[in-house]
């Protein structure tokens, strides 16, 4: 086994013919069939065509769109509880489920309570589809673990919604792909399909259209909920994480703020274009935020890889080294991308540092990316090479018309509560300040992995009207 957080190491790892996806470690993803996450060589080719023609570029406007609805619909569901957001990643997930199911299966969510939701559809569904997809998702760990046969027959009422979520999701799943099926002439010309479609036509006999081979039903099926899941649980995290450093340092905060004033002036979303608006702010002060959150909260800490044959890789001092076959990588994603060697850390003082718990929030610095520097080379938050994230460019879109949406009209504040206050004696700069300094140690302290980085406690914010 090789741990390594060398950028050129890492990136050899990434291309190299001879280190591949240690695909066996990956079969738990295997719930309906192989997918594009659990195999390799000519089927790997296959399954990334398939699922690459279903995130295609013409999506993007769809993405972009519905972004904005569900963000602005979000917007007037909190106004309910006065703009304060006890625990943004609940948000922020559902937010990132909501554009998916409409781009996925074009079903539109909305923001009622869906996870206790009796469906009343025909069809011999015992829940909606909102509830079965919230469920699953929610749930995804009781699937991986434990049997289905065994799941419905267990003692417990979580594994029994659970096990009736999976159940149902299968079959509107189903139910969806049959859709298209019946109807293929006409899907297979549409020139905007929804992704279940675009994923159902490259694996039928249409295959041959876009390159590929046709695939199993349950291999279809696997590979929507693959990229389902992948880009639902990463998404919603880290805009949970730039909301929350936003709040941190309102001065990045007001510099988004200007650049949105500038770029969008007073036009209505409704008038916002997905292709020079979003362009412009990706490449701005926005992307330049969005970069340094995933590059601190990356959602993915490490990666894996195994060597099929010996292997010399070179490290970032033109080192050689030969590794042999069958030994496992192990990519530490979040030191590499933290390395203070590599990425200029803030002008912070060690007894500061220690003050703050050493958090990593400390060297949020998004002016670096709009600097003239050469550590984008070592930047690789969407992986590197041919298995790069293939919603790689649905994320970004999605994660710029959230902010945008979000920051145009309203400032995100950390909530001082009243005993912070008190114990400033009324002070309010001085109560804001022990708080800010609270929210960075949580930004370590509170940060835990398991299949994604994510936030364990609440650190409440609030939204205010510019």
């Amino acid at each position: 086994m090789m741990w390594t957080s060398d950028p050129a190491i890492i990136k050899q790892l990434f291309s190299l013919h001879t280190v591949e996806v240690p695909v066996d470690m990956l079969r738990f993803y295997d719930i309906w069939g192989p997918t594009i996450g659990s195999v390799e060589g000519e089927e790997w080719k296959n399954h990334r065509k398939i699922v690459s023609y279903g995130l295609n570029h013409s999506n993007l406007p769809t993405v972009w769109k519905e972004t904005i609805h569900q963000t602005e619909t979000l917007i007037t569901r909190l106004a309910e509880d006065d703009l304060v957001v006890p625990v943004i990643k609940h948000w922020t997930s559902r937010l990132a489920l909501h554009v998916i199911s409409s781009v996925f299966f074009d079903h539109r969510m909305d923001w009622r309570d869906y996870s206790s939701e009796i469906a009343t559809s025909a069809g011999g569904y015992q829940i909606s589809f909102e509830s079965a997809l919230f469920t699953v998702l929610k749930r995804l760990g009781l699937i991986f673990m434990i049997p289905r046969n065994l799941l419905g027959r267990l003692p417990f009422q979580a594994c029994k919604e659970t096990y009736t979520a999976f159940i149902d999701f299968t079959k509107y799943m189903q139910e969806f792909r049959a859709k298209a099926l019946n109807k293929i002439d006409e899907v297979s010309v549409k020139p905007r399909k929804n992704i279940l479609e675009s994923i159902v036509v490259a694996g039928s006999d249409r295959a041959s259209q876009v390159g590929s081979r046709p695939l199993s039903e349950g291999s279809v099926l696997g590979n929507i909920f693959f990229t389902l899941m992948a880009g639902h649980e990463t998404t919603g995290n880290s805009l949970a994480f730039a909301v929350i450093l936003l709040a941190i340092y309102p001065d990045h905060q007001a510099q988004v703020q200007k650049e949105l004033d500038r770029i969008l002036a007073d036009r209505t979303t409704a008038d916002w274009n997905s292709e020079a608006d979003y362009q412009a702010l990706n490449k701005g002060y926005l992307g330049a935020v969005l970069k340094e959150v995933l590059r601190h909260y990356n959602v993915v800490q490490f990666m894996f890889r195994l060597t099929v044959a010996p292997t010399t890789l070179v490290d970032s001092k033109g080192k050689s080294h030969l590794v042999p076959a069958d030994t496992t990588c192990l990519i530490n994603v979040a030191a590499a991308l933290q390395n203070p060697d590599r990425w200029t850390p803030s002008d912070v003082s060690l007894e500061r540092r220690a003050e703050l718990h050493y958090s990593q929030a400390i060297d949020f610095d998004p002016t670096r990316w709009l600097r003239d520097l050469d550590e984008s080379e070592i930047y690789f938050p969407f992986g590197y090479g041919p298995r790069q994230c293939p919603g790689k460019p649905f994320a970004q879109v999605e994660m710029v018309a959230f902010l945008a949406t979000l920051l145009k009209n309203h400032t995100i504040e950390l909530i001082v509560d009243d005993g912070t206050l008190k114990s400033c004696d009324g002070d309010k700069e001085g109560a804001w300040s022990q708080r800010r300094d609270e929210a960075i140690r949580q930004m370590k302290d509170n940060v835990d992995f398991n299949i994604n980085i994510q936030m364990l406690k609440e650190l409440p914010i609030r939204l205010v009207r510019r």
